[in-house]
């Protein structure tokens, strides 16, 4: 087990609040040469008909990629690529050298029609001529569309499960998308010893992959605790992770990342604040971390390691960083702002959610560098979400011009903005401690109120505020844009320290107003007021 902390900046300033990346990475050693579960010999045949182009064969083949690096050097792989035609982009192999077969996958591209049985019945062959004793053989079979040539009929694709499950060799179907034929794929899996899954869009192709394996994966460990001790001036101010933790103490926080897998890597991103000049360091600690989990290796055993982190403080630090801690932050970044964003557009706020990805795409682009394949890959992501926001609020725009139906007004209320009428008075609201998932609710709901009775322009006074994570982020966008929604504006005064930090990180100063007093921001929207009356 290699357990060990990592900084994104190798010296922080003595002399003013700064802002990092912490990297808790945890890696697992591979399964012994006794291995504690059968291999695994997997044939995956994967679709690449016409009707793939697009989101489809992306999601899919990162899912693959997922899985490829979820298995162990203990196992076997064979994928097999259909359209009119069959493609074995990987003969059966052991994985070994993972590299080569990502890159294999990387290279997949749309074709035209779906032999549907060309594909499955080849991988089938693959997974048949495994020489690995004791393995468990399974077969993928995924598609969005009909099969049209080679054999199309039903009885005759459900013999041949039939057939391979009496030699031990079960198939799993998955249905992509709408156009499948539903029966088929069922008929297929019960006769073939394996499952039927639904994906109705791309995102959950992830979760299937997984779940069809979860329960013969090599696991390692279970019960993993992470405890993060920070020292006096130093706090853990969010987690970037989609992971349960509890922050119940000030220097203390524990995260549940749930199970380790053999021959893996974990890693989970905190965002630390760190005091000035009044900080009581001691060496230039950070923190201390401990895990502990039961290692079923190991009879259950429960496990402790530890780590410990550490910087240079001076006056004038350096600027350099750790690539490998900012591209883990930036991918943890990326993924939470596509909850943030599922989150708001769930309340039918689609042009904030937009906001939000295009945001974290700005941050993408400027560090592109670090990993061009991966950042791209990732970008494009953020974009299909974005163009799919775009899509429904025009959808919505061109209902509600048509006088759409009852329920599509209801669908869209937030894109009709407020009801009543409006006034040119400000109201000026301080924020003060931390604005995160728990206080956002009760902050919109005031704001709801207030511009329910008229008001339009806002100035928001953050001295008193101490930090703001994603969820706050997300909230003051979407604030923003009730406000343009009703012709007025947003204004915020007095940030400084961690939460100026944040706003630079997250290229907020350049999204929003900002002024340096209440009576300077309420000066500027005087002149704007009267500035629109002409």
């Amino acid at each position: 087990m290699d357990f060990k902390l990592l900084s994104e900046y190798p010296e922080i300033s003595n002399t003013e609040k700064s802002l990092l990346h912490l990297l808790i990475q945890i890696q697992t050693p591979p399964i012994s040469d006794s291995p504690a579960r059968r291999p695994l010999v997997v044939g995956l045949a994967i679709d690449k008909s016409k009707s793939m182009y697009g989101e489809k064969l992306t999601s899919t083949l990162e899912a693959a990629a997922a899985l490829v690096n979820w298995l162990t050097r203990h196992d076997h792989l064979a994928i097999i690529a259909y359209d009119s035609t069959v493609d074995v982009v990987q003969p059966l192999t052991p994985l070994t050298d993972k590299f080569s077969v990502l890159k294999k996958l990387e290279n997949i591209r749309v074709g035209t029609s779906t032999n549907l049985s060309g594909g499955w019945l080849q991988a089938l062959r693959s997974v048949e001529g495994a020489d690995v004793e004791n393995a468990f053989r399974r077969v993928i079979l995924l598609t969005d569309g009909m099969a049209n040539t080679g054999v199309v009929s039903t009885s005759e694709l459900v013999k041949i499960a039939a057939d391979h499950y009496a030699r031990n060799i079960s198939t799993t179907t998955i249905g992509f998308g709408r156009d499948f034929s539903e029966t088929l794929l069922r008929e297929v899996s019960r006769a073939g010893g394996g499952n039927f899954y639904f994906i109705e869009g791309p995102e959950q192709a992830h979760e299937v992959f997984f779940k069809e394996f979860g329960d013969i994966a090599a696991l390692y460990g279970q019960g993993l605790e992470v405890k993060i001790h920070t020292e006096p001036g130093v706090r853990v101010q969010e987690v970037l992770n989609d992971i349960p933790y509890s922050h119940d103490e000030e220097n203390l926080v524990i995260l549940r990342p749930g199970d380790l897998r053999s021959d893996d890597i974990r890693n989970i991103i905190l965002v630390l604040e760190i005091d000035g000049p009044t900080a009581s360091h001691s060496e230039g600690a950070l923190a201390t971390a401990e895990l502990t989990y039961y290692n079923l290796m190991e009879g259950s055993r429960l496990e402790k390691h530890d780590s410990a982190i550490a910087v240079n403080y001076k006056p004038k630090p350096s600027t350099g960083f750790n690539r490998n801690v900012r591209l883990e932050a930036l991918i943890a970044a990326s993924g939470r702002s596509m909850i943030e964003a599922s989150r708001i557009s769930s309340e039918k706020d689609l042009s904030a959610a937009r906001d939000i990805l295009a945001r974290m795409i700005r941050r993408l682009e400027e560090n592109v560098a670090l990993d061009p394949d991966g950042i791209k890959k990732m970008m494009n992501r953020l974009r299909e979400m974005e163009r799919n926001l775009e899509d429904n609020l025009s959808l919505a725009r061109k209902h509600l011009a048509a006088g759409g139906s009852e329920m599509m007004s209801r669908a869209f209320s937030a894109e009709q903005y407020f009801s009543g009428s409006v006034h040119d008075r400000i109201l000026e609201l301080p924020l003060s401690g931390q604005l995160d998932l728990y206080r956002c609710p009760d902050l919109k709901s005031d704001l709801k109120r207030n511009i329910d009775s008229g008001y339009r322009y806002v100035v928001f006074d953050l001295t008193d505020l101490q930090y703001v994570d994603s969820s706050g982020i997300g909230t003051l966008i979407q604030i923003s844009n009730w406000m343009k929604k009703r012709g007025g504006m947003m204004v915020l005064v007095n940030t400084q320290g961690s939460v100026e930090k944040i706003f630079q990180i997250s290229k907020l100063d350049e999204y929003f107003m900002f002024k340096d007093s209440a009576s300077e921001a309420r000066i500027f929207l005087e002149e704007l007021i009267n500035a629109n009356k002409k």
